[in-house]
Order: structure tokens, then C-alpha cells, then sequence
């Protein structure tokens, strides 16, 4: 390849056009109302094309395409219209034949049967989906004892010698990255839970892994580096099935919808993960795998938490049972660093919801079916997790505790027992009327995922909960025998 000289001639190409060529335009306003028609063979011309047509003429009520040449006597033009509701008109021709009638109304039909199988095409495009895109997993391999003890122990020294000292803090930020990244969740979670009798280094560590995933940055092949922002839509539904699919493509769509609904610059970058991240995903591997995020979606590849083959087959084979459930989940995306500042999200957030729940019901109805659904507020994505979390329980434990009072004649006669269930991740509140053995309800109040789960802050969550309805609230702990 080289530069021209802007003088030079250029020479036409040998490939030819399509005979009719329909497209949009846009002006100083934006797009224009109506499409144009380029018909590109001998006699050339262009004109205006808009539907939803009702202009009266004979045929029009004909089973096959019908057709009229019209002259608006108004306008002074040439008006095409036929039974598909489309209507041609602003006739400009760019060559010196100029067609009669006849030849024109031919030459219309054919534009007009051309346009049937472009919209047609559109269709099938359309319900096909947006092409597919290659699917990274995350890495997961666990580390020889051996090598894995030392791991451990190096992260706990790291975080020790980071306590007050900002170079150490450098440090180890990195070193956790490089944990996480390794893909042995073990060294993480061991390494914090080492540290629970020295609270200043452990919190300095778990704060460190929450800003890796948080506020990824991206290396990348030409050796710029890219600074992202992680947000996310929580999003809750129900489903009468069992099983739960996550990876739902056409949420490509709600890309522009929504850096437009919040105003982030043109020329920043808002990626939306194809892939909804559910309480369970989250739990199992601790949020710790959405560090390979950022850089799997700034490939143009979308992330796979689980194997994505195996994974369809287990929810195909769910999804044949009855299984009454309601599905707290995330989706997440990324905004470039600055492009976003939270109190802009919080005054664009109802325009954001409107413009999202469509195209995100759209994309989960393509993939599986649901029930009632709730999307909440776009918030940066620790945010997301705390305050999608705190209301899907409130709601949950809400909406048993008003039935069961309602029944048994006021709230003042209930109270409250919790146990912590570890294979939930989370608390089992038991419902009783006040003197009584028996258990009315049960109601999970499940732990905010998080890198190191706060199982003490998620009971002090529904104890105020609970206080603030009126209901006494005590905790049973469970024994091994």
C-alpha cells in the first residue's frame, strides 16, 4: 500500500454493484425519516422509500404485488406506490435516458421484490443472533501442595509488610493479581483466612483483590494499557424450571442503548459481558475468577466461567424438571476508567433502566425461558453485589414474613430463629408464630458474594432487618454429633 498525491485519477474497479442498493442517511438532525433506493444500471437514478403507505389505487387489495405510477398533482412529483405499503418517490435520474411509465413501474417491482428478500434476510439474521464469539475460560489449576503452602505463604508476608507502607502496597497489589490470576483459588482464600487474627493486614489484603477485580487494568499486544471500570445491572427473575442458563449473546445489543442512556463519551469504551454471573458462580469460586474478565472482553472474546459444553448439557437436563426458583444474578460490563462518575450513574439510572429492560428481557427470553423479572440500578460492581444482594433478601424474607402475618394475625406474633448454613452460603430463617415448635416458613438470607465472604455483616444485615419489622430474631448453631 502507498499514499496518493491528491491530484492522482482513480480508476474504477472491476466488481459491480448490486442492480438495487436501499440504505439510511443521516442529516444535521440525525438519521432521516424515510430510506433511499439507488438503482445503479442504465437508466441510474435515486429516490426517497418510506411504508406504512394507504394510498388508494386499483389492485391494491390483490393477493400478489400490485403497482400504480402516480402524479401528486400537489407536489408536482412522480409517486410510486404498491400493496406492500411502500411508497417511491423524488425520481433523480443521473443519466441521459429517462424511462417512460411503463419502464419505471418494471423497474419498481423488481426494487420492490429485492427489498422483500433484504428484509427477509434481516429477519433470519436477526433471529439468528449476533455471530458467535470465542469463549475463554478462566484458568483453573491447583498448585502442587508443596508449591501452593509457599504461595500461601509468601501473600501472608507480602500483606504483613504492606501494613502502612504505600510501596508495599505497590507490591503487593501485584502479587495479587498474580494469585488470582494463577488460577489456584486456594492461595487467596487461605492467605485471608490466616490473617484473621492480624485485621489490618488481612483487610489490606481482601481490599487489594477487591481493586483487581474492580479496577482491572489490561495489557495490551501492541503494549498500551487500558484502565476499565467494572459495573453491573443486578438482575433477578424466577424461573418454573430447573436449572440456569448464563450466556445469553444478544446482550451485545444493549452496548450502545446504554452508553447512550448515560451519557458516556463517544469515544469511551462500555462493554457488556455476555455472560450473567449468578449467587451460585460467584460463591463457588469466590468472585475470584472475575479478574479474567476485562482481559478476555477486551480480545472480543466473551468469558466462560464454567465449561460452556458441559454446562449446557447439565442445564438442558434440569430444565426438564419442575423446579419452582427465583435467580439472583449480575450482569456485568466494563467502562472505561473516568467515563462514568457515580453521581452521573445515579441521575441517568432510571433512563438506563428503561432503555435496558427490553433488550435485556430480549436476550434472556432467546436463550431461556423466565418468569417475572427485576433489573436494578446500574453501581460499580461491589456495590452492585452488596445492594442487589441486601434488597433480593429483604424482598425474599419481606414477602414470607407479610403471608405468614397475615395468617396468623399480625407480625408481633412471629419471631425469627437463623441458622448458618454453609452449602448456601448463607443464613436459613426460620418462621414460627410466637409459643410455638412447629416451623411455618423458611426463607434463605444468603451472604453477599464477595472474595472473602462477611458472614458476620450479613448477620448484622438481617438482624436490623428483622429489628426494624418488630420480629425477635435468634440464632441456632448447628452441632456435629
Amino acid at each position: 500500500m502507498k499514499s496518493l498525491p491528491r491530484n492522482a485519477r482513480i480508476r474504477g474497479e472491476p466488481f459491480l454493484p448490486s442492480r438495487f442498493i436501499f440504505g439510511d442517511a443521516v442529516d444535521d438532525e440525525g438519521l432521516e425519516g424515510s430510506e433511499y433506493l439507488v438503482h445503479t444500471e442504465s437508466p441510474a437514478f435515486i429516490c426517497r422509500l418510506v411504508g406504512n403507505d394507504d394510498t388508494d389505487f386499483p389492485g391494491r387489495e390483490s393477493e400478489g404485488l400490485a403497482s400504480a405510477v402516480l402524479y401528486d398533482e400537489a407536489e408536482k412529483i412522480t409517486v410510486y406506490v404498491c400493496n406492500l405499503r411502500l411508497r417511491l418517490f423524488d425520481f433523480n435520474f443521473y443519466d441521459e435516458i429517462e424511462p417512460n411509465v411503463g419502464q419505471l413501474q418494471d423497474i419498481c417491482d423488481e426494487a420492490m421484490r429485492a427489498y422483500q428478500k433484504l428484509q427477509k434476510a434481516y429477519a433470519e439474521r436477526d433471529a439468528a443472533g449476533p455471530p458467535p464469539r470465542e469463549m475463554r475460560t478462566g484458568p483453573t489449576k491447583p498448585l502442587p501442595p508443596a508449591e501452593r503452602q509457599q504461595a500461601i505463604s509468601q501473600l501472608i508476608e507480602q500483606a504483613r509488610l504492606a501494613v502502612g507502607k504505600p510501596m508495599g502496597g505497590m507490591q503487593l497489589a501485584a502479587a495479587v493479581q498474580m494469585a488470582l490470576m494463577a488460577g489456584d483459588q486456594a492461595v487467596f482464600t487461605e492467605a485471608q483466612l490466616a490473617l484473621l487474627a492480624e485485621p489490618d493486614a488481612r483487610q489490606l489484603l481482601i481490599q487489594r483483590a477487591r481493586d483487581a477485580v474492580a479496577f482491572p487494568e489490561v495489557l495490551r499486544k501492541d503494549g498500551s494499557v487500558v484502565s476499565f471500570e467494572l459495573w453491573a445491572l443486578p438482575f433477578a427473575f424466577s424461573r418454573s424450571q430447573g436449572g440456569v442458563w448464563w450466556h445469553f449473546p444478544r446482550l451485545e445489543a444493549l452496548e450502545v442503548a446504554l452508553a447512550d442512556a448515560l451519557e458516556v463519551p463517544e469515544k469511551s469504551i462500555l462493554w457488556i459481558s455476555p455472560t450473567l454471573f449468578t449467587v451460585d458462580m460467584l460463591n463457588e469460586r469466590g468472585c475470584q475468577d472475575l479478574v479474567q474478565l476485562a482481559p478476555v472482553m477486551d480480545a472480543g472474546c466473551d468469558f466462560a466461567p464454567l465449561d460452556p459444553e458441559s454446562s449446557r448439557a447439565t442445564y438442558e437436563a434440569a430444565r426438564k424438571t419442575n423446579d419452582q426458583q427465583l435467580v439472583m444474578a449480575w450482569i456485568p460490563f466494563l467502562v472505561e476508567r473516568g467515563a462514568l462518575p457515580m453521581d452521573k450513574a445515579r441521575r441517568l439510572a432510571r433512563r438506563a433502566l428503561d432503555v435496558a429492560m427490553p433488550l435485556v428481557q430480549q436476550a434472556v427470553a432467546a436463550e431461556m425461558e423466565y418468569g417475572e423479572a427485576e433489573l436494578f440500578a446500574p453501581l460499580p460492581w461491589w456495590e452492585a453485589l452488596s445492594s442487589g444482594m441486601r434488597a433480593w433478601n429483604r424482598k425474599r424474607l419481606g414477602v414470607t414474613a407479610a403471608l405468614l402475618a397475615a395468617s396468623q394475625g399480625g407480625i408481633e406474633k412471629l419471631e425469627a430463629v437463623a441458622e448458618y448454613q454453609p452449602e448456601i452460603q448463607g443464613f436459613d430463617v426460620a418462621l414460627r408464630v410466637k409459643g410455638r415448635d412447629e416451623v411455618e416458613a423458611r426463607v434463605p438470607w444468603l451472604v453477599v458474594p464477595d472474595v472473602a465472604p462477611d458472614r458476620d455483616a450479613a448477620w448484622r444485615d438481617l438482624a436490623d432487618c428483622l429489628r426494624e419489622a418488630g420480629m425477635p430474631l435468634s440464632q441456632s448453631v448447628a452441632r456435629l454429633h
